[in-house]
């Protein structure tokens, strides 16, 4: 019998509590048909808050708690669901200090051999506690940023949706509480036990990276306040309305009246990027609603992003997202209503 314990917390996420829990259902449910001498459920779970008492979600959903969080937990792992973040990083960053409590019981019960399972910006918990220093782990892609300013200690693999470091289980964005559900089913249970439960709800154990999910929106999104750099400001509107264009910084720094040195401090002051990355992914970001909701040829694509040769464009579009425009445009774009005869 394996054990769980899920921690609740005014800005979890409800269906990283629940979601979870259907598929260690689900486990349980196959498990029972294939080993019908064994009466004991594979999982077993309970959920905790830290008084003890329920936890309205900012879903408006409310989570019953069995107990509060207690540091003589006998559980084999803590499952700490994704952090709604509703104000911005500031408002992450509050929550996080009202949690600060529960940082000792982690590192102690990580310390007696308990796994730790984070899902999304709940990695935030982890590192904050000290667990990943010296580590590595992955997280919401949007939050890259603001995780690697905070926590330069932490090596972030941001592409992975899953990734495991001493006993610590981290996964990406939202929904990828699934992945880390699913592996540890397989861990715990055997393939043929997660196989079921995959096929059983439908969960693709194949997704791997968050890279076909990352969009430019990053770079603002983790931002507390909008910048008020107005050079910055003027680049990235010219940026936008010529992402059609190659990008040449002299003709940017010429449109700025300002040098080339000038605009390259700028934005890594204010976007911790440089003028040709953050172009870069302007185009990709184009390229991928292209693909998304057009029928152009890749051609046409790569034209309309500012990139002459085809070849290059798509070499370029996979190292970015993992994927070849031909298959991104396969995953990403709309299914045609069915239709029925």
């Amino acid at each position: 019998m394996f054990h769980i314990e899920v921690w609740l917390y005014p800005q979890c996420m409800a269906s990283a509590v629940t979601g979870p829990l259907d598929v260690f259902a689900v486990a349980n449910a196959i498990w029972a048909i294939k080993h019908k001498d064994d009466t004991h459920p594979l999982f077993t779970w309970s959920l905790h808050s830290q008084d003890g008492k329920p936890v309205t979600t900012p879903a408006r959903v409310t989570l019953a708690a069995d107990a509060e969080i207690r540091a003589d937990s006998q559980a084999n792992l803590i499952w700490l669901p994704g952090i709604y973040i509703e104000q911005g990083i500031s408002g992450l960053l509050s929550d996080l200090h009202e949690m600060r409590a529960l940082f000792p019981i982690l590192r102690d019960r990580h310390a007696q051999g308990c796994v730790l399972a984070a899902n999304c910006s709940a990695t935030f918990v982890l590192a904050e506690a000290g667990l990943l220093d010296g580590g590595h782990g992955t997280t919401t892609w949007w939050l890259e940023r603001a995780f690697k300013a905070r926590y330069p200690k932490v090596e972030l693999h941001l592409a992975e949706v899953l990734d495991e470091y001493d006993n610590v289980l981290t996964s990406g964005a939202a929904t990828s509480y699934l992945n880390m559900a699913y592996h540890l089913v397989e861990r715990f249970a055997g393939q043929d036990i997660a196989t079921g439960v995959a096929k059983t709800l439908l969960i693709d154990a194949n997704r791997a990276s968050q890279m076909p999910y990352m969009q430019l929106l990053s770079l603002t999104l983790q931002d507390s306040q909008p910048h008020e750099n107005l050079l910055v400001q003027r680049a990235q509107k010219w940026m936008n309305q010529n992402h059609h264009l190659p990008f040449r910084l002299p003709a940017l720094a010429d449109f700025l009246a300002v040098s080339e040195r000038t605009v390259i401090r700028h934005f890594q002051q204010t976007l911790e990027t440089t003028p040709a990355s953050y172009a870069q992914q302007i185009k990709m970001d184009v390229a991928k609603r292209l693909l998304e909701t057009t029928t152009l040829t890749l051609e046409q694509v790569a034209e309309r992003t500012g990139y002459s040769d085809p070849s290059s464009f798509r070499r370029l579009f996979k190292r970015h997202t993992g994927l070849s425009p031909a298959n991104y445009r396969e995953q990403f774009r709309p299914a045609r209503r069915m239709v029925t005869t």
